[in-house]
């Protein structure tokens, strides 16, 4: 199980994959964010970086990048996953991140074919 910002007065987890759940530290309850339904699952998630949205993959035969508003629950799609050639962390899912901007990030694999040098001039 695993939690956001330390720093806010909520927290959310995936407890059993199917669904994502938030604590309110203040009033000390857990609360429903997202359900789904089997076969679908809760597969990794982050935080956006105002602690707005949490971003999240599922898994299933159609998966997906969505995210979720913590403020009212609403659920924007990003993109389907189902034809990304996706690099897979070590629980053999897709894993998410969240850039500066809100923009979601995913490690592709294409393969060893292709390898690139990059030359940096620190000032």
């Amino acid at each position: 199980m695993g939690f956001l910002n330390l720093t806010s007065p909520l927290r959310c987890a995936a407890p059993d994959r199917k669904k994502l759940v938030l604590f309110d530290i203040k009033t000390q309850k857990w609360s429903d964010l997202i359900s789904f339904t089997p076969p679908d699952t809760v597969v990794n998630w982050a935080h956006s970086p105002d602690y707005k949205y949490v971003y999240y993959t599922t898994g299933g035969l159609e998966p997906q990048a969505l995210r979720v508003r913590l403020a009212d629950h609403k659920v924007e799609p990003i993109a389907s996953l189902k034809d990304l050639p996706r690099a897979t962390g070590p629980d053999g899912n897709t894993q998410i991140s969240v850039a500066a901007d809100g923009s979601a990030v995913f490690t592709r694999d294409i393969g060893t074919q292709e390898i690139y040098a990059l030359t940096v001039k620190w000032p």
